[in-house]
């Protein structure tokens, strides 16, 4: 039985909170001149659709994907502040390739919610490969999650904006090699990639250099050397999961949270991933870089991922009532009850989601795509989480003010 290295939490103190109504009034859009708070929509009365049914802007996968996105931001952030830049006292040799390579190691931070509960979130370690955002990690760390965020490194400190989330994107992935292919939604300039080394130039015994998030420990750097390289090698992981890939067998100190950090030259350049770890041992492996290569190249080029297909989305009980002099879209499904304000024109207003906790994500500004420009999801404990969208999913994730 294998160890792999993404690390998971119980998060059963956090909740989805409330969504507060902003003023509609302030865009020009309320024909009341005031938008109804989430009292006012609860207390409307509704008559039952049964006929020509009008749809909803965004559907119950897509609000589960930002409810979920903003519980992993939240996870993440929480970890932030712990984060202090690493004393490297191994040499000049892995001080040069942890400041070099880092910038391009990114946290991966994935959350579920479940029965109108949170039940767990997971993080691992990726890599950046282009500018364009494209990151590599494992099967395992996205694997049973519906959706998650990228950190990027901190300059320094853990001051926004630059600890800023991003939204992901599962593009494809290899459960037999045990490699995921990550988008981020919407990069920011100038990112770094890491570069892919060359499997004919990898010795035994030769130094390696890795970088990851141990137990959470934030872009932490450890070292080792090359033990062996195996081809065909069979592991499996405690969920019962059956992997095979080429791997390299090293002798390093990786833990849990390490999955899917780059294992580096002496010049930085990947020579392969961290992926898990033989129980009681002391050996530790990494997928190999030619099975990373071929990998992405395929991913890269073939239009029609190949990512699992999402459940299809429930169908929501709906309702249609007034308050306030706007029309409002009640729909309630298992997790969650949504309701969609529009003015005298039919023309939507906001987006009200609120779970049976208590707890509300609120979208204003609607955009050309069938989303909201703007989010707020509000925690029971007044602090906020502000998402950024040009369609329906998450593009930056940040906090939002202190109430």
């Amino acid at each position: 039985m294998s160890l792999r290295f993404g690390t998971l939490f119980s998060l059963s103190g956090l909740v989805l909170a409330a969504l507060v109504v902003t003023g509609a009034a302030s865009r020009g859009q309320s024909t009341s001149g005031t938008a109804p708070s989430l009292a006012s929509l609860k207390a409307s009365e509704y008559t039952r659709q049964n006929d020509g049914r009008r749809g909803e802007l965004v559907n119950y996968s897509e609000l589960l994907d930002l409810i979920n996105s903003c519980r992993a931001y939240s996870k993440g952030i929480n970890l932030l502040p712990q984060f202090h830049e690493p004393i490297l006292t191994r040499g000049e040799t892995g001080i040069a390739v942890f400041r070099k390579v880092s910038p391009s190691v990114v946290l991966v931070v994935m959350a579920n919610f479940k029965d109108d509960k949170l039940s767990e979130t997971g993080l691992g370690t990726g890599a950046i490969l282009d500018q364009s955002g494209y990151v590599l990690t494992n099967w395992h760390v996205v694997n049973g999650y519906q959706s998650g965020v990228i950190f990027l490194k901190p300059v320094s400190g853990t001051e926004l904006p630059e600890n800023s989330a991003y939204g992901l994107k599962v593009i494809a992935f290899n459960k037999q090699a045990d490699l995921a292919l990550l988008k981020i939604e919407k990069p920011p300039a100038g990112l770094p990639g890491v570069k892919l080394g060359d499997i004919s130039l990898i010795q035994v015994a030769q130094d390696i250099h890795i970088i990851g998030h141990p137990h959470g420990q934030l872009w932490s750097y450890s070292t080792g050397v090359v033990s062996q390289i195996r081809d065909n090698y069979d592991w499996k992981y405690e969920d019962g999961s059956k992997h095979q890939a080429k791997v390299l067998q090293m002798q390093t100190a990786i833990i849990p949270g390490n999955s899917g950090g780059p294992v580096l030259d002496n010049n930085g350049n990947m020579l392969g991933l961290v992926a898990m770890s033989e129980e009681g041992q002391n050996l530790d492996y990494a997928i190999a870089i030619d099975v990373i290569k071929d990998f992405v190249s395929r991913a890269m080029a073939v239009k029609s991922r190949g990512v699992e297909p999402s459940a299809q989305n429930p169908s929501g009980a709906q309702y249609s009532g007034h308050t306030t002099g706007l029309s409002v879209t009640k729909t309630v499904y298992a997790e969650f009850v949504v309701y969609t304000v529009r003015d005298g024109k039919g023309t939507p207003i906001e987006l009200v989601a609120e779970t049976s906790d208590g707890v509300t994500l609120t979208g204003i500004r609607p955009n050309a795509f069938g989303g909201f420009s703007d989010w707020s999801y509000k925690l029971p404990s007044g602090k906020t989480v502000v998402v950024k969208s040009g369609g329906t999913g998450a593009d930056a994730i940040m906090a939002g003010p202190k109430s």
